[in-house]
């Protein structure tokens, strides 16, 4: 009695299910012709802006700093002075530098005629003749010393740092001003990894995009790449931006993105026609649906890709050049299903080429 109660149920659910799929509409789908073209992935990193040319300016020697005439913020000529030492200790350096050559020199001359006279012997004109070279070297290096007791502008440009104040006692070398050369322009300085420091090449461009300015994009092009390694295994590399930026600030934080000038055929497809995506031994493939025109159906296919973003995706192999893809709906198909479409996504891809380049 229970096996003829449950057959009749079983065939009527068999039958149902049955009805259900024969019944289901063709699911709407979208589609785009499969185009490959020559493309390649952005890079990209952060990195500090600053000047190209920025200079740290110090005194030779030691001293009082006796004036600070600039201010941070304060544009400079060429040749202007910017700070000083007191010059009593150095001046008096100097005068007796040039009392001992004075004296070199007399003695030079007594020398030469005593010992044409052969009353002095040729060792101890020699001696002489080293002695004013002694003192001559001597009175160079306090006339240098000098020279740099004092801050000139090597060129025309903007402090950026103020170090010391009038009347501070300082010591060689002690950083008393920070210098850019405007004219030089701006760099940003980052690194990047070995994989996309072989993608790169001097000139390639890049868009540089500020936390301050977040409406505008600053282009900028790749001008130095280090061909060694820094301990954490990154290379260094510099990008130029134009002269001339007033909203600009030294030390902003900067997002790159770099475009390499070289690329590789792959077709670019919305990540909606991805259905599944899966890395095996480092290689991501991803399932697709392409559509069967003859049969009407959504035929399911495994691709290659090149990397994957949050908008789009890059194929490099598994799809040909001109195939119908299926975009939106492709997640509501299986394979074999029927399909109705509605729209094509033609202009798509196009439009994110140029969003991106």
């Amino acid at each position: 009695m229970r096996k003829r109660v449950l057959l009749p149920l079983f065939s009527i659910t068999l039958y149902t299910a049955s009805a259900t799929a024969e019944d289901k509409p063709p699911v709407a789908v979208q589609i785009q012709p499969v185009k490959y073209q020559e493309y390649s992935q952005p890079i990209q990193t952060s990195g500090i802006l600053s000047y190209k040319s920025q200079q740290t300016l110090s005194f030779k020697t030691s001293g009082p700093v006796t004036q600070i005439r600039v201010e941070a913020g304060n544009t400079v000529t060429k040749g202007q002075l910017l700070a000083s030492l007191a010059l009593d200790e150095i001046n008096a350096q100097v005068d007796e530098a040039e009392a001992r050559v004075s004296l070199a020199k007399k003695n030079l001359k007594r020398f030469q005629q005593l010992h044409k006279t052969n009353v002095l012997s040729l060792e101890k004109l020699q001696s002489a003749e080293t002695e004013l070279t002694i003192a001559e070297s001597k009175l160079r290096i306090a006339k240098f010393n000098r020279a740099y007791s004092s801050i000139h502008a090597s060129a025309a440009g903007l402090v950026l740092q103020r170090h010391v104040e009038p009347n501070e006692l300082v010591s060689p070398y002690q950083p008393i001003l920070v210098v850019a050369d405007e004219s030089k322009g701006w760099v940003i300085r980052s690194s990047v990894t070995d994989q996309d420091i072989v993608r790169m090449a001097i000139g390639d461009a890049a868009s540089i995009y500020f936390d301050a300015l977040p409406a505008q994009a600053f282009e900028g092009t790749v001008t130095q790449m280090t061909p060694l390694a820094t301990n954490t295994g990154t290379f260094e590399i510099e990008i130029s931006l134009p002269v001339g930026n007033s909203q600009l600030r030294s030390g902003f934080v900067g997002q790159i993105d770099i475009q390499p000038s070289s690329g590789t055929k792959v077709a670019l497809i919305p990540v909606t026609a991805i259905i599944q995506s899966e890395v095996n031994d480092l290689k991501q493939t991803a399932k697709v649906f392409l559509l069967d025109q003859q049969q009407q159906t959504a035929e399911q296919r495994t691709v290659s890709l090149t990397y994957l973003d949050g908008r789009m995706a890059a194929v490099s192999d598994g799809i040909q050049q001109g195939e119908p893809l299926i975009t939106t709906g492709a997640g509501l198909l299986r394979h074999g299903e029927k399909v109705n479409v509605i729209a094509s996504d033609e202009a798509y891809i196009d439009t994110k080429v140029q969003q991106e380049q």
